[in-house]
């Protein structure tokens, strides 16, 4: 059963780290605005050089938002069934089953609202919001951003997505252990979707998640 901390009870635990003079490096206006930053830290006696890949202004530390869309009806036996969809990403140069997320635009009322916004988008599926689990830092070490992550509970297929301009390779409903499988081949390893998928596993309700009846 799920304590009663709240999530900003939980965001609070991280407490915050040396606060650096960041200089700008670089910058590019696309996809929201890009900065590449540099900071110099003394520790111990030596200086090292730290580098931090900013999106957005530095107030606008949340920059992403993904779902974890779960399924449980007739279909499948009635085991409860994770969403994912493949995506080629040309930057590692792989393919990958990931949670469906994206980008959190200035125009979306919350990330809750973004991250159903983006399944819809990549998958046109259509989910009801279960809960908002917290937020996660993809990549400590270079990145600002954090990517907030909500669980969602299907609720019917509206539309596939747009063939002209496809967002994702394909969408597929996995079981636990067949997500446990992509895992452990390899086909799953982004850090966003290990991230979003231990959330979920931490802070699942023990209720089941349903679809409503469309009687």
């Amino acid at each position: 059963m799920r304590d009663s901390t709240t999530n900003d009870d939980w965001q609070r635990t991280s407490p915050p780290s040396e606060q650096l003079d960041w200089d700008t490096l670089w910058t590019d206006e696309r996809h929201g605005g890009w900065q590449v930053e540099a900071a110099t830290r003394e520790t111990d006696g030596w200086t090292r050089t730290n580098l931090r890949l900013q999106l957005g202004d530095e107030d606008r530390r949340l920059t992403g938002a993904a779902c974890v869309c779960i399924r449980r009806d007739g279909a499948g036996g009635g085991e409860a069934r994770v969403l994912l969809v493949d995506q080629e990403r040309p930057a590692p140069g792989v393919r990958l089953w990931e949670i469906p997320r994206g980008m959190v635009d200035p125009g979306d009322a919350s990330p809750a609202r973004a991250a159903l916004r983006e399944l819809g988008e990549e998958t046109g599926m259509v989910a009801s919001l279960e809960a908002e689990l917290g937020e996660i830092y993809p990549d400590t070490g270079v990145f600002a951003g954090s990517v907030a992550v909500v669980l969602a509970g299907f609720v019917r297929e509206e539309g596939s997505q747009d063939d002209e301009e496809p967002e994702v390779e394909a969408t597929r409903w996995f079981t636990r252990a067949q997500v446990r499988e992509l895992i452990a081949t390899g086909r799953l390893r982004d850090g966003i979707s290990l991230g979003a998928l231990a959330l979920a596993d931490v802070w699942r309700e023990d209720a089941a998640v349903t679809a409503p009846s469309s009687g």
